[in-house]
């Protein structure tokens, strides 16, 4: 991540670390890895085929085939990460460059926005809400892919 200012409060530094391990799964597409950062009952808003995931069986399902779609390397660069939280509540914000490496070597990978909220539980924080979203030009439906930060 290249947000590396850490402030004294312990919540914020736990939640980056929950974040450093799920893109430490994701760049290894580790289901497992990836869902030890999920809460059980997470609501995702992901902006790939579907309006949302409720629950993790449904989400992880979605994760699953995504990561069938890009057998190649994939690609998962964090920017731009934002934390705050409080004793049992969190949210982080950040943009995502992701993607995957294609059968022919060309690089398939766009900025997205991505939103978590996070609760602390007996078992540690976990992602309650991801919301992944790509901007797009009303005037065509289209969706901006070509933007970067």
């Amino acid at each position: 991540m290249n947000d590396k200012i850490h402030s004294g409060n312990p919540d914020q530094a736990a939640v980056r670390e929950v974040l450093e391990r799920w893109l430490a799964a994701a760049r290894q597409s580790d289901l497992d890895g990836i869902f030890s950062c999920y809460a059980d009952d997470i609501v995702a808003y992901d902006a790939v085929l579907a309006l949302r995931f409720v629950g993790a069986e449904a989400y992880r399902k979605h994760w699953k085939a995504c990561i069938e779609m890009c057998p190649g390397p994939v690609l998962f660069q964090m920017g731009e990460l934002k934390v705050e939280a409080s004793a049992d509540v969190a949210f982080a914000f950040y943009l995502l460059r992701c993607g995957a490496v294609d059968d022919k070597g060309v690089e398939q990978a766009s900025w997205m926005r991505v939103t978590v909220c996070l609760k602390k539980r007996a078992a540690g924080w976990r992602v309650v809400h991801e919301h992944f979203s790509a901007p797009f030009d009303p005037q065509t439906n289209k969706a901006l892919f070509d933007l970067a930060p």
